[in-house]
C-alpha cells in the first residue's frame, strides 16, 4: 500500500465502525488516505442508536459509563486520543443529566453522531473521508491468487476497490425459522397481524388497534421498549410517585397480553438513587482462575464443569455475605462465608454445608430458581398468576432501590463482573464444542439476572397490570391460528382458564447472531465468494458451530475457506460473537474498554504493507 493514498472501507459506522474509523485516522500518521464509511443511517448512531426514535425508549446502561471515545485507561499501541465521554459531552447538550441515569436512547444517539462528526472533523487534510449512505451488498476480490485488492459493491451500484474492508456491521436481520414462517403463513391466510422479532422503534406497531387484545412473546429488553411506544407512545401517563406510579390511559393502548419462555420479565437493575453503583471484587473468578483455565489446550475447558462453578461461586459468596450484612442472624454459626469460600460449588461438602448452617431453604442461593422460577408452579388463571408475579416484581423494584442490602442484586452485580472473564476464556479459544451452547444459555440467564430494565420500567409495568392493560400469560406460551375461530390463541402451562385469544400477535425480542440464518446479502456472499468460513468452536472431533464469522485473533482477519487468515479483510463486534461473546456491551469510560484496544489493533493491521 505505498505509492499510492490507501483506500480502506469500513461496514457499519455505529459505535464500532466509528472507533475503527478513529483509530484508523490516529494510526495513519503523515500517510495520505481514502477512508469510506458505509452506514444507510446516520454515521456514529448507526440503526440501533437512531437519535429520531421516540425519547421514552432508554437506554439499560448508565449515562456516568458510556463513551464513545478512547481516554487515558485504554492500553493500545496506536498513538492515544481522547474525546468526552457522553456525560461530559451532556453537561453542554443536555444539562441536568446525573451520572446514575438512564438516558433517552435517541440521546446517546446524538452523542455517537456528533462524536463521529468530531472524528471525521479530527483528520489531516491528506486524508479524505466519504460517507456512501447505502448498504453494502457484495464483496470480491480482484485477483485472489495474486492478493490483489477487494472490490465492495454497494446497493447504488457503486463498486469500490479497496486495499482493506472491516466489517462491523452490527446486528442484521436474521431469515425466519421454518415455524415462523409457517405462523407468518397462517396468519396471513386467516387476515391476522403479525409482527416479527426486530428493532422496536422500526415496528409497525400502528397495526395494533387501540383497545384489542394483542399477543406478546417476550420479556427481555426489547418487550419494555414495545411496552413503552404502545402505551406513553400513544399518549398514556403514568402519575404518581415514581417508584409507585400510576397510569392513567389514553384510550389508544392495545390490551397486551404476555409470555415468553421463562414467563418473567427481566430483573431490574440495581439503580439507589443519588449514587452510581458500587460494583463487584472479583473473589474466586479472579484473573488466576482465568489465567489457568485460558492456557489449556484448545477445546479441553468444559463450561459446566469448570467455568461455570466458578460463576456460580462468585455470585453465591456475594449473595451470602450481603445476606449476613442484613440479617446476621440467617446463618447461626459464625464464620461461614470462610467456609464457604473453602469448598467447591456442587460439591458434597458443599451441599452438606448449606444443609447444616443454612436451615431456611428460602436464605440460600439457589440458581435454579432464579433462572427458571415457574418451573413447578401452576395457576388457577392469568389473574391469580398476575397476582403472584406483581408481588414478585414489587419485591424486585424494592431490592432495585437499595441494591447494597439485597442478596439477588449483590448475586447479580457479581455475575455482572463475571462477563469479562468469561469474554476472555472464550477469546483463548479452549472452551470445548458442547460448551458453546452453554455458552448461549449463560448468556441468556447473565442478561436475565445482571441486564436487565431501568427499575422504572418494572414500576411501569406494574402500574400497567394494576390499570388492566397488561396481562401475564405464563411460561412456555404455545401459538397457534386456529382457522374456524380466525384468531391466534395461545396456552401456558404456568396459568389454567381458557386460551388467550387475540388477532394480532407481536414477537418482542431482537433475533440472535448466527452466520448461517442472516439476512444480510453481504455476510451471506462472504461464504459462497469463499472469502470467509463459519466458525466452529473446540476440538476437532466435538467442534460445534458458533453462529460466528470466524477471524483470527488478535487482529481479527477473516479466515478464508481453508483456515487461513485475508490479508485485506476483517470482521469487528457482533458478526464475531461467537469468538468474542458478549459483543453487543458498549465501551465503558475509564475501564480499559476492549472495545478500543480491539478497534486499534485492527486499523493498525488494516494500515500494514
Amino acid at each position: 500500500m505505498t505509492g499510492r493514498p490507501v483506500s480502506i472501507a469500513v461496514v457499519g459506522a455505529g459505535p464500532r465502525g466509528t472507533a475503527v474509523l478513529e483509530r484508523l485516522i490516529a494510526n495513519l500518521g503523515d500517510r495520505a488516505a481514502r477512508l469510506h464509511v458505509v452506514e444507510p443511517h446516520l454515521p456514529g448512531a448507526g440503526r440501533v442508536w437512531d437519535p429520531g426514535q421516540p425519547e421514552h425508549l432508554l437506554m439499560n446502561t448508565l449515562a456516568g459509563h458510556a463513551t464513545a471515545f478512547p481516554d487515558h485507561s485504554v492500553r493500545m499501541a496506536g498513538p492515544a486520543t481522547e474525546g468526552p465521554a457522553f456525560l461530559d459531552w451532556a453537561r453542554g447538550h443536555a444539562p441536568g443529566l446525573n451520572p446514575w441515569d438512564h438516558p433517552a436512547r435517541a440521546q446517546m444517539g446524538r452523542y455517537l453522531a456528533w462524536a463521529y462528526r468530531r472524528t471525521v472533523d479530527s483528520a489531516a487534510g491528506n486524508v479524505h473521508i466519504v460517507h456512501h449512505s447505502v448498504r453494502a451488498v457484495a464483496l470480491d476480490e480482484e485477483d485472489a491468487a495474486a492478493g490483489g485488492r477487494l472490490r465492495l459493491g454497494l446497493a447504488d451500484g457503486t463498486t469500490l476497490l479497496l486495499d482493506a474492508v472491516v466489517l462491523a456491521t452490527g446486528h442484521t436481520d436474521q431469515r425466519a425459522a421454518p415455524d415462523q414462517l409457517e405462523l407468518a403463513f397462517c396468519a396471513r391466510e386467516s387476515g391476522l397481524v403479525h409482527l416479527p422479532p426486530g428493532q422496536p422503534h422500526e415496528a409497525r406497531l400502528d397495526l395494533l388497534p387501540p383497545g384489542e387484545p394483542v399477543l406478546v412473546r417476550g420479556l427481555a429488553l426489547n418487550f419494555f421498549d414495545h411496552m413503552a411506544l404502545l402505551t406513553a407512545g400513544r399518549g398514556g401517563r403514568f402519575t404518581g410517585d415514581g417508584d409507585r406510579p400510576a397510569y392513567v390511559p389514553s384510550g389508544r393502548e392495545p390490551h397486551l397480553i404476555v409470555g415468553s419462555g421463562r414467563g418473567v420479565p427481566y430483573l431490574a437493575r440495581g439503580q439507589e438513587p443519588g449514587r452510581m453503583p458500587a460494583g463487584h471484587t472479583l473473589r474466586h473468578f479472579d484473573g488466576a482462575a482465568v489465567g489457568r483455565l485460558a492456557t489449556r489446550r484448545p477445546g479441553t475447558v468444559d463450561f459446566m464443569t469448570e467455568v461455570w462453578p466458578l460463576i456460580a461461586k462468585e455470585a453465591g459468596a456475594a449473595w451470602y455475605r450481603t445476606l449476613l450484612e442484613v440479617r446476621p442472624g440467617a446463618v447461626p454459626a459464625p464464620g461461614f462465608t470462610e467456609r464457604y469460600a473453602a469448598v467447591e460449588h456442587g460439591s458434597a461438602a458443599w451441599s452438606a454445608l448449606l444443609d447444616e448452617e443454612v436451615p431456611d431453604p428460602a436464605d440460600r442461593f439457589d440458581l435454579s430458581a432464579l433462572d427458571r422460577p415457574l418451573d413447578g408452579l401452576r395457576f388457577d388463571d392469568r389473574a391469580a398468576f398476575g397476582d403472584w408475579l406483581t408481588g414478585r416484581l414489587r419485591a424486585d423494584l424494592d431490592a432495585a432501590r437499595a441494591p447494597g442490602r439485597s442478596p439477588v442484586k449483590a448475586a447479580a452485580a457479581a455475575v455482572a463482573a463475571v462477563k469479562g472473564q468469561v469474554r476472555r476464556v472464550v477469546l483463548a479459544g479452549v472452551l470445548s464444542g458442547p460448551s458453546y451452547r452453554a455458552l448461549a444459555w449463560f448468556r441468556a440467564f447473565g442478561a436475565h439476572l445482571s441486564s436487565g430494565p431501568p427499575a422504572r420500567r418494572i414500576a411501569e409495568l406494574i402500574a400497567l397490570h394494576d390499570a388492566g392493560v397488561v396481562t401475564f400469560l405464563g411460561a412456555r406460551p404455545e401459538v397457534a391460528v386456529r382457522r374456524d375461530d380466525g384468531a391466534f390463541h395461545a396456552v401456558s402451562p404456568t396459568t389454567g382458564g381458557p386460551p388467550a385469544r387475540a388477532r394480532a400477535l407481536l414477537d418482542a425480542w431482537l433475533p440472535g447472531t448466527d452466520l448461517a440464518t442472516t439476512a444480510d446479502p453481504l455476510l451471506r456472499g462472504l461464504l459462497t465468494a469463499g472469502l470467509a468460513r463459519p466458525h466452529r468452536g473446540g476440538a476437532a472431533e466435538t467442534a460445534t458451530a458458533s453462529g460466528a464469522l470466524d477471524v483470527e485473533l488478535p487482529e481479527h482477519r477473516v479466515r478464508r475457506p481453508d483456515g487461513r487468515p485475508h490479508r485485506r479483510l476483517y470482521a469487528f463486534g457482533i458478526p464475531t460473537e461467537g469468538i468474542h461473546w458478549n459483543t453487543a456491551i458498549g465501551a465503558r469510560a475509564r475501564a480499559d474498554a476492549d472495545l478500543f484496544r480491539h478497534a486499534d489493533t485492527i486499523a493498525r493491521a488494516a494500515l500494514s504493507p
